[in-house]
């Protein structure tokens, strides 16, 4: 009896970090991304308060550090529920923003995932259908020998292979 082991849970599992050097290690893990979302929300957070302390000096005086870690865990913790899409905030924003550059300010059109450039043009012309007519010549199959010969009209297009036309018998000996 066969056993399937299904990884995907250890294999989603978030980096986290609680060894920050030889000597020191934390007595916990913390979360690498929601980490890093933490410092960067510190800093933005941070250079915002210290514009308003300068043009205001007595503004939030005692409560600068409450509003220097609140605001930034708020925002820490926001940013884990967001998921648009299902994905990472931080690759939607990517993903949304090579769109945006790269498809929409061009405005290129799209036609099942290729680019169509005829869709700009003004004037759209049409040509002349054109009869498809065999030779009737006899082109031998791909179960007659190992050429594939395709057959081919009298204005040059392919048409596709001839079908071998014998019934063959199932029990025939």
């Amino acid at each position: 009896m066969r056993t399937v082991f299904n990884y995907r849970q250890a294999l989603r599992e978030p980096k986290k970090i609680q060894q920050i050097t030889e000597k020191y290690s934390l007595p916990f893990s913390i979360e690498l991304i929601p980490a890093i979302n933490f410092l960067v929300f510190l800093m933005i957070t941070g250079f915002f308060l210290y514009l308003l302390r300068t043009v205001f000096p007595y503004l939030l005086e005692w409560t600068f550090l409450v509003f220097l870690i609140g605001i930034p865990l708020l925002l820490t913790s926001m940013m884990r529920k967001i998921q648009p899409d299902g994905k990472n905030i931080y690759l939607y924003l990517y993903d949304f923003a090579k769109y945006f550059f790269w498809v929409k300010l061009p405005k290129k059109y799209f036609c099942h995932d290729k680019k169509v450039t005829w869709m700009r043009d003004k004037k759209i012309q049409f040509r002349k259908c054109v009869k498809v007519v065999d030779k009737g010549e006899r082109i031998k199959n791909a179960n007659e020998n190992n050429e594939r010969q395709p057959v081919i009209n009298a204005n040059g297009r392919r048409v596709g292979v001839v079908s071998y036309s014998d019934n063959i018998h199932s029990k025939a000996k």
